[in-house]
């Protein structure tokens, strides 16, 4: 039902919270079946049918512009805010969507991934302030799931975690300093599965530690999938967590993460997503924060570190040019991980972070093929597909840790 949006600008403005507005709703629910397709799944990693290792594919998939200059401001300063926030909408719009969704299930579709995490999954929103109707918008995971339906392809969504939700002004009647128009967004982490999977549990949240900047609180969530393959017990966790330039807030999330998100897990527990903590960095650099030192001393095993591709690349997946148009890569930050740990029989997770199998890990989405046809990155961020093909209930407590930083 649309409703008026009582968004009044008195001597300051007011950002407004946004529940689900009902021209864009979230799809969950199967995406059409089609299991003949999965005969393609994992052959990227070479390894024969019946061995095949458990796959996932991790994504930053991009709003679309910058929000810094906006959140820099002065929220007092309206004309300033209004040229921001229409500067910033004009860069979602102008970074096609569409093509950029493609990319992203482009690797969908030639990994096929058992289960898949994505971050920062936007939804945007522009409202006529009088009458509550929207009038334009767009939204990446709509743009996404319309693509898997028209390939057909075996995913469904299984959850979306609404985190940040929130409005600016896009116009204003300054006769009578009301907002006119706003642009309404909500970030999301969204996660899906292949539907031949088996799914045991699922969950999802968002994290207590938090950030007020001004009349907008930045929110931040994690997605749980516990599924079980092969025999084996898999917990997937895909989560997004705060910037550097808010490093303790970052660091009480990842606190969160250990204690009540991954704490108890039986079998494998994967932590994957955007977790804004440099590996590559030494301490004190800009990008660097103690989030993923936290994480190996909890037990957590680098994939990266565990594949053969770290011996000849980097490893980076961050950033490119916020419009997605620089020619060539510039990614610098390795802050999208792929994290495992595994449980030993007592139940309690073993604090080795070496793993006992092989782990493979790709990056995708940082070549020059991979450019969408209107020249644009797919994200700002590259991805991770990761295949795991792990001993069952092993916690490597014999081995010595030899993946190093």
């Amino acid at each position: 039902m649309n409703r008026p949006i009582p968004i009044v600008l008195r001597t300051a403005w007011t950002a407004m919270a946004l529940g689900p507005l009902a021209a864009c709703s979230d799809r969950t629910g199967p995406i059409r079946p089609d299991l003949e397709a999965v005969a393609r799944a994992d052959s990227y990693l070479g390894v024969d049918a019946g061995k095949q290792p458990f796959t996932l594919y991790t994504q930053n998939v991009y709003l679309g512009g910058d929000t810094g200059p906006i959140f820099s401001l002065d929220f007092n300063d309206i004309p300033a805010l209004l040229q921001a926030t229409n500067v910033f909408w004009a860069q979602v719009q102008h970074s096609n969507i569409a093509e950029r969704a493609a990319a992203v299930v482009d690797e969908i579709d030639a990994r096929r991934p058992h289960v898949v995490g994505l971050q920062e999954v936007f939804r945007f929103a522009v409202v006529d302030a009088t009458t509550g109707a929207v009038v334009d918008g767009a939204d990446i995971l709509a743009a996404i799931q319309d693509e898997i339906v028209a390939r057909g392809l075996p995913y469904e969504v299984v959850r979306v975690q609404e985190n940040t939700s929130a409005a600016l002004p896009l116009a204003i009647d300054f006769g009578t300093m009301s907002i006119t128009e706003a642009l309404a967004f909500t970030d999301r982490v969204v996660a899906l599965r292949r539907t031949d999977v088996s799914l045991t549990a699922s969950d999802q949240g968002t994290y207590a530690t938090r950030f007020s900047l001004g009349p907008v609180t930045l929110k931040r969530g994690w997605i749980r999938l516990s599924v079980d393959f092969d025999g084996q017990a898999y917990n997937f966790v895909t989560t997004h967590l705060e910037t550097q330039g808010l490093a303790p807030v970052q660091a009480g999330q990842a606190q969160e993460l250990l204690d009540q998100v991954v704490e108890g897990l039986e079998g494998i527990t994967i932590v994957s997503g955007d977790l804004n903590s440099d590996a590559a960095a030494e301490e004190g650099a800009p990008s660097w924060t103690p989030t993923y030192d936290l994480l190996r001393s909890a037990g957590f095993a680098d994939a990266w570190l565990l594949s053969p591709h770290k011996r000849r690349d980097a490893g980076f997946t961050c950033c490119q040019d916020p419009d997605l148009v620089n020619h060539l890569s510039i990614l610098d930050e390795r802050i999208d991980h792929v994290l495992i740990r595994t449980s030993g029989k007592s139940g309690k997770s073993g604090k080795s972070t070496r793993v006992a199998g092989a782990v493979k890990v790709e990056i995708v989405g940082e070549e020059i093929a991979d450019l969408t046809p209107g020249g644009l990155w797919p994200a700002d961020h590259a991805g991770l597909v990761a295949g795991l093909r792990l001993a069952k209930g092993a916690t490597g407590k014999s081995r010595k840790d030899q993946a190093g930083r």
